[in-house]
C-alpha cells in the first residue's frame, strides 16, 4: 500500500509543480517626442493595482537609456499595472495596462515638450 501511494505521488508531482510555477510576462513600448524622434533617457515606475482596495504598490522603479526610446518591463504576473513615465522637460505619462496571459505592448507613446 505504501509503495502504491509513493508511486502515485511520484507520477502526479510534476503536474502540480508545473501548475504552481508563476508565469512571467512583460510590457514593452517606445517613447518619442512630438516629432516622432526617440527619447533616449526616461524613468519608469510600475505599480501593482488592487481593484478591491483601490491601492497601488510600487514594484519597479528604473531609468532607461536607449537610442530608440524602447523599454521592456519584465517579471510581471497576470494582473493590472499602473505605469508612470517621466522625462525631464516633457509631459508626464501614465497608463493602466492589464497583463492577461501574454506579453503586452503599450505601443508608441508621444510626449509633448513643456519648455
Amino acid at each position: 500500500m505504501i509503495k502504491r501511494i509513493l508511486l502515485i505521488t511520484l507520477i502526479f508531482m510534476p503536474l502540480f509543480t508545473a501548475q504552481s510555477q508563476k508565469e512571467s510576462f512583460s510590457i514593452w513600448g517606445r517613447i518619442v517626442d512630438s516629432g516622432f524622434n526617440p527619447i533616449e533617457s526616461f524613468s519608469i515606475k510600475v505599480f501593482e493595482l488592487n481593484a478591491f482596495t483601490d491601492q497601488r504598490k510600487k514594484i519597479q522603479d528604473f531609468k532607461v537609456w536607449d537610442h530608440n526610446g524602447e523599454f521592456l518591463i519584465k517579471n510581471l504576473s497576470a494582473q493590472p499595472y499602473l505605469i508612470e513615465i517621466t522625462v525631464e522637460n516633457y509631459t508626464r505619462y501614465s497608463i493602466i495596462k492589464t497583463v492577461a496571459d501574454k506579453n503586452e505592448s503599450v505601443g508608441e507613446i508621444v510626449l509633448q515638450n513643456t519648455w
